[in-house]
């Protein structure tokens, strides 16, 4: 996107690999609640060895890190979760399935979907998590749309959840532009990617995030609709043992998105 916008600027793409990437063989809520998918990044931010960092916002703890923010994100990609199968195959909604999430928000929406599927902890990134469909047995694993597309992967894809059937993470599908708080000369290079719609999705589900104290494996999520002045909010909350999960819908006036949200 920096290319397209300034083709005289020159862009270097730095891997890190974090602490979520390489410890795969525990559930992300065994190896930590927030940030573990970050912090790598946020210290090299820190450290000036980068000037931006890019991560999926959904990822990120409610609290920003002291010295760091984020700037107005870019377009968001289609926030649905999917479902990939074995085969290809249509999972019935009585069957007693064994899907694949690494998500406790996802697991506890699925056994309401499937009443007598039993939901597998996996780890990885695309490729690996949908190799376990073969290498576990697994009927179906669950993954973001988001992520499926912008890896070209969207053949696979047997069945989007509507966001009455799973409601998605906060912020998924949106990117996350962070920079050094006081690099104003960023700010400015960035706004251009910038995309209003977005932004207010953002802002609200955000507030939402924060208002719960929530990190990437909290089982929680929101989806917000705006049609014209007016913003849509569907929620759900839950605990890691299962046995509370409460969803919520609310409306009103654009204006009021952060109030609404919390």
């Amino acid at each position: 996107m920096i290319r397209d916008h300034y083709p005289e600027i020159e862009v270097e793409i730095v891997k890190i690999s974090t602490k979520g990437d390489e410890v795969l063989h525990r559930a992300i809520k065994d190896v930590g609640t927030k940030g573990v998918f970050v912090k790598e990044i946020e210290r090299a931010l820190l450290d000036g060895e980068i000037d931006l960092a890019v991560h999926s916002m959904k990822d990120m703890p409610g609290d920003t890190t002291p010295g760091l923010c984020f700037v107005d994100p870019p377009k968001a990609a289609d926030p649905r979760d999917v479902l990939i199968t074995k085969n290809n195959k249509p999972l019935c909604k009585d069957g007693a399935h064994k899907i694949g999430t690494g998500s406790l928000r996802r697991a506890l929406q699925l056994k309401k979907l499937y009443p007598n599927c039993q939901t597998v902890p996996i780890r990885g990134n695309i490729e690996t998590r949908m190799g376990k469909i073969e290498k576990e047995n697994l009927d179906g694993v669950v993954l973001a749309y988001a992520g499926l597309i912008r890896a070209g992967y969207q053949d696979r894809v047997q069945h989007i959840f509507s966001e009455d059937e799973l409601i998605p993470a906060p912020c998924q599908g949106i990117l996350a532009l962070q920079i050094r708080q006081e690099d104003q000369k960023m700010k400015d290079l960035l706004k251009p990617l910038a995309h209003e719609k977005t932004k207010f999705h953002y802002q609200t589900q955000r507030q939402f995030q924060k208002s719960l104290d929530g990190g990437c494996q909290t089982p929680m999520g929101i989806c917000s609709r705006i049609d014209h002045d007016r913003i849509y909010l569907k929620a759900c909350f839950g605990n890691e043992e299962g046995t509370v999960f409460v969803e919520k819908d609310l409306e009103g006036p654009l204006k009021d998105r952060m109030e609404l949200a919390e």
